[in-house]
């Protein structure tokens, strides 16, 4: 086998699980939502805020088959962190004295739902 064709192999191997089905979302600055088959591996999104302030994370998912688990950080350290089983609706009030930036992360196998996220 070629070193070409090994390579091209892994990367396809490698990448194969992180393989989603009829993925819908959309996302702006405050806004996110998915609908989502066979959700496998993770996305991340960006907190976009317009200055340094404290905010409230709020969050809405509906989960019919697999797993799901969120994750908020911030650069130094998680902020919450939730594995989603049916339906729930949440929120969570986040400090931000120093400015830092936040992302959320979905960490998924074999998912199907959907999720909102409004901050």
């Amino acid at each position: 086998m070629s070193y070409k064709l090994l390579l091209i192999f892994t990367t396809l191997f490698f990448q194969w699980p992180n393989v989603t089905k009829h993925w819908k979302s959309n996302d702006a600055p405050g806004y996110c939502n998915a609908i989502f088959e066979d959700f496998n591996g993770k996305q991340d999104f960006k907190v976009k805020l317009t200055k340094n302030e404290a905010f409230v994370f709020k969050y809405s998912a509906t989960l019919t088959k697999g797993t799901l688990h969120l994750a908020v950080k911030s650069n130094s350290k998680t902020i919450y962190e939730k594995d989603i089983s049916g339906t729930i609706t949440d929120e969570v009030r986040v400090e931000n004295p120093k400015g830092e930036k936040y992302k959320y992360t979905f960490t998924a196998n074999h998912a199907n739902g959907s999720f909102d996220v409004r901050y």
